[in-house]
């Protein structure tokens, strides 16, 4: 079967979000930051960052909507939609510490089309095109299944699912990143097993909902019932514990784990 034409141009997604990672990258360390409302950091990258890929994305697809962490929403959300997290782990890009990137995805009608994500201080670049799979700096990615987890397996517990679930029934190395675009794009590569998480934005995870899918990665609420991309996009944020994980894996996970 063939692989469905992209509704938009996929590299131009990587060439910009490449750009506006290095951009990010030459002020990190020199910007001031202060609290939003939910006491969550931003700063002045965050937004100039987001303005600069409304313009660039707007130039081209001016029919799209469009959904950022800092702006929200402008156009029709009838219409496919990017959603955008300027830098996501803003908090470490403030402190100092490795892990954050820029993040832009494309949904239609509840569906991920296509993802890219870059984190800078590595030099990553995760993409994918629903059908055509995911990749890192052109190398292919799949996710490896698995019934249970090893001792030695790692996976990530993100801060809000660490602090209100029953980690200690977890085998395996517990992982926190500080950022849901990496600690997802590294689950569809691999390097973690699954990532659970609570309370993330459309924005932070649309991109790396392509990614993991495509990688062979599935995604669900911890209680079984489906992750409606649409009607999350309307919320703008999860409200339950999410897995993310290769199917065997996430049906492992949704048997162990529980609220506390």
């Amino acid at each position: 079967m063939d692989s469905p034409e992209p509704l938009a141009d996929v590299e131009l997604v990587k060439r910009l979000v490449i750009e506006a990672g290095k951009r990010a990258l030459e002020r990190c360390g020199t910007v001031e930051c202060e609290f939003k409302a939910d006491r969550s950091l931003v700063t002045a990258v965050d937004r100039d960052t987001e303005a600069w890929l409304f313009t660039q994305l707007e130039g081209q697809y001016p029919e799209f909507a469009f959904v950022g962490e800092e702006f929200g929403w402008r156009g029709d959300p009838a219409q496919p939609t990017w959603a955008v997290d300027p830098i996501d782990g803003t908090t470490n890009y403030v402190y100092g510490l490795p892990f954050w990137g820029v993040s832009v995805g494309l949904l239609n009608d509840g569906v991920p089309e296509l993802g890219a994500i870059y984190f800078p201080r590595f030099d990553e670049l995760f993409w994918a095109v629903r059908g055509g799979g995911a990749y890192c700096n052109g190398i292919p990615l799949a996710a490896e299944d698995r019934e249970v987890l090893h001792v030695e397996d790692t996976i990530c517990l993100t801060s809000n699912s660490l602090k209100t679930l029953n980690s200690e029934v977890v085998v395996g190395r517990i992982r926190a990143l500080g950022s849901i675009a990496a600690e997802l794009a590294y689950t569809a590569r691999g390097n973690l097993t699954a990532t659970v998480g609570l309370s993330e934005g459309i924005v932070d995870i649309a991109a790396a909902l392509c990614i993991c899918a495509e990688s062979g990665c599935t995604y669900e609420y911890l209680d079984r019932s489906p992750l409606d991309v649409a009607a999350l996009t309307q919320a703008g944020r999860t409200t339950k514990h999410f897995v993310i994980a290769p199917p065997s894996l996430l049906s492992h996970l949704q048997e162990i784990l529980h609220i506390r």
